[in-house]
């Protein structure tokens, strides 16, 4: 029966690099290796060659691949090795926001990379901490600027930066000043109207007017 004597063991390198995988198998007659990349689209790489030659690796094609050994004597033998590569950040999303003054707000900002990178804030050229009512929470590929509390100087561009060992990127967000539709009062006092022909009058409001008659009519 076919069996694998020998396959790579688990391997990381950079986006771009050359890969080599190794399986090696004996059995009689002499088995096939098929190698395939364990993905929604499982490509296969057939061939009796024990070397898998991936040139130029992307990120896409990260993961397991497995090697399976194969003669119409027996079942297959089956191995996986597991390929990791790694990449510089790029942003995936960056959420801007508005607020009206007095409210929470939060700026949401995210980068894929391997490793997963390290965010940093940044408000004009000055970076930033929690304090002062700002609060940075990251979490994997995902970070959050969150202001407690707006006041007029929190509106404005900031900048979200997102690095690893093979490289940084950014991107801008802006905090947008939300304005508050104003409700008008129901219940106006007496003011100055314009009337039908241009003149000024006194507007009094019908419940007033109610009031003032229903007075009239008691002797009050």
């Amino acid at each position: 029966p076919p069996k694998i004597s020998n396959i790579s063991s688990d391997i990381t390198v950079n986006e771009g690099s050359n890969v080599t995988l190794v399986c090696m198998a004996n059995g009689r007659p002499e088995p096939v290796i098929t190698w395939r990349h364990l993905t929604p689209t499982g490509r296969e790489f057939e061939g009796e060659e024990e070397f898998l030659e991936i040139l130029g690796i992307t990120r896409e094609q990260s993961g397991k691949y497995e090697c399976k050994a194969a003669n119409e004597v027996s079942t297959a033998d089956v191995k996986q090795v597991r390929v990791t590569v790694n990449y510089p950040p790029t942003i995936t999303e960056s959420k801007s926001n508005e607020s009206a003054t007095g409210r929470p707000v939060t700026l949401k900002c995210a980068a894929s990379a391997v490793p997963t990178p390290d965010f940093e804030w940044y408000r004009d050229d000055t970076r930033i901490n929690n304090a002062n009512g700002l609060e940075i929470r990251s979490t994997g590929s995902q970070s959050f600027l969150t202001v407690a509390n707006v006041t007029e100087e929190h509106y404005g561009n900031y900048t979200c930066v997102a690095t690893n060992k093979l490289g940084i990127t950014n991107a801008s967000l802006f905090l947008y000043k939300k304005i508050l539709p104003t409700i008008p009062n129901p219940f106006p006092g007496p003011g100055t109207g314009i009337a039908g022909n241009g003149s000024k009058c006194l507007a009094v409001p019908l419940w007033l007017l109610a009031v003032s008659l229903l007075c009239l009519l008691s002797k009050c």
